[in-house]
């Protein structure tokens, strides 16, 4: 997604140019008491293979800024097998940004993916800080996250406050039971008791992993915020700008991009704030440490093992999403499987082997598969209601063709149903498998209480694959 600034326009300086530009500045810096450079980015999901070039761009930056802060709004891991299958998970982002030198990060709902031993594991490993104000942790977990962090530089104090996205139910967009032992806050709802932080403090900064129509929201809602950095839905804000007084960024995802903030203080008081963003991807120069280590990360012969030839390519989610599905329900012996597409990562599978690092890169969260018991009518509502609350998307299936049929608002008013075998009637029963995911965070009624298979969807998705030895989706779809 991408996002022209508030107002419209574009602005992708590249690193070469953007440091021409700092250089510049440099000069007229004597006539400003003080500059604060932050640079920020967001939703790394492991894309740990344009390290080296975000190193040396942050190499280059630091010799313009030699206080350089370096901050990411959350979600640095979840993405890529090579970081979400190491031992311990997470490991080599989280060794990557320590070599970087970053000074904090959001916590995002990904950081989520594994159990609260792995987070702390993650913590520990850390050489900075993990932020959120919103999540209550009780005293008897050891889960050392602040929810804010005051750093002095220059004689310039800057608080940053850490927000985390909650959906509907009150949850961040994670599996439930690995978030079972804390509880949350909506951030709209703690922002106010760090307005005093405002007062102590020369910048207040909320780094929030909300998404970015809600940052406007708190930007509308609390003008005294200076700069909100942001995450979670992967918006480019290609000409940041502040909006309602405040500077709203977000950079995009995997680190295809970064922004440069810098705010500048005359007199010990803040007289200008901009943003501007910057490519990764299309830097030149690596640093030879980081890419020493992506190749040290990146051996793991387990993960490049065959399991299947895809005979055509993938060239959609839903193509992706419709083998996933297939796999489940022929796993689980049931008569129709469902994925949620939030849950397929991959757009696209070249034509060609499918790897077990394939498998963990389309399907990262090891949940398992429960298997229900529901009649016709309560698999109708289900559908609607995963429609509902998967932002107007239809969820991935198998067994079955389905269309939603909405009003003018887009809100669902029926289902129409096509099964692959026999008819279809809302009083038969039918087992529907699905993933933890699913059953932990979507409303809807059974005729049982579900059974876990104790078997991931990775798991049968990779023995789907080395059943079918070849394989087919190009041009499958079953859902509108």
């Amino acid at each position: 997604m991408k996002i022209n600034g508030i107002k419209g326009g574009f602005l992708a300086l590249t690193a070469a140019l953007l440091l021409s530009l700092a250089a510049c500045h440099s000069v007229n810096r004597l006539a400003n008491d003080r500059e604060i450079a932050i640079l920020a980015v967001n939703d790394i999901h492991a894309n740990i293979d344009l390290f080296p070039r975000f190193a040396a761009l942050v190499d280059s930056l630091r010799s313009v800024h030699p206080d350089l802060l370096v901050f990411s709004a959350g979600d640095n891991r979840t993405g890529n097998p090579l970081n979400d299958m190491y031992n311990p998970t997470n490991y080599p982002v989280i060794d990557m940004m320590n070599k970087v030198g970053f000074d904090m990060t959001a916590v995002g709902n990904h950081e989520w993916d594994a159990n609260i031993e792995a987070l702390q594991q993650n913590i520990a490993d850390a050489e900075f800080p993990f932020l959120c104000a919103n999540v209550i942790i009780p005293d008897s977990i050891k889960l050392d996250i602040s929810p804010y962090k005051v750093i002095n530089k220059q004689g310039i104090k800057i608080a940053v406050v850490g927000l985390l996205q909650l959906g509907s139910s009150g949850f961040p967009s994670v599996y439930r039971a690995n978030v079972s032992r804390v509880g949350f806050v909506k951030g709209s709802d703690v922002v106010p008791d760090y307005k005093y932080l405002r007062d102590e403090n020369d910048l207040f900064i909320l780094l929030s992993h909300e998404g970015f129509e809600e940052d406007l929201r708190l930007a509308d809602s609390f003008p005294f915020v200076d700069a909100i950095i942001g995450g979670h839905s992967h918006t480019l804000v290609e000409h940041p700008e502040a909006h309602n007084g405040v500077l709203v960024t977000q950079s995009g995802s995997k680190l295809n991009y970064t922004t440069l903030h810098t705010f500048k203080f005359r007199a010990g008081k803040l007289v200008d704030k901009k943003a501007v963003v910057l490519n990764v991807k299309g830097f030149r120069k690596e640093n030879a440490e980081m890419r020493d280590l992506v190749d040290h990360y990146s051996r793991n012969e387990r993960l490049d093992v065959v399991l299947a030839n895809a005979t055509t390519s993938f060239n959609t989610r839903e193509e992706i999403g419709c083998m996933v599905t297939d796999a489940i329900r022929e796993g689980a012996g049931a008569d129709f499987g469902f994925h949620n597409t939030g849950g397929i990562r991959v757009n696209h599978l070249d034509k060609g082997p499918i790897t077990v690092k394939d498998v963990y890169s389309i399907d990262p969260f090891n949940n398992m598969v429960v298997v229900y018991t529901m009649t016709g009518a309560q698999l109708k509502r289900f559908i609607m209601q995963s429609y509902k609350q998967n932002g107007k998307r239809a969820s991935f299936v198998s067994g079955m063709c389905y269309k939603i049929v909405t009003d003018d608002d887009g809100y669902p008013k029926s289902v129409m149903i096509t099964p692959e075998n026999g008819t279809f009637s809302d009083e038969a029963e039918y087992k529907v498998a699905m993933n933890e995911y699913m059953a932990t965070s979507i409303k809807f009624n059974s005729v049982d209480d579900g059974t876990s298979l104790y078997k991931t969807t990775e798991e049968m998705t990779m023995d789907y694959l080395r059943n079918m030895k070849n394989i087919d989706y190009q041009n499958v779809k079953r859902t509108e």
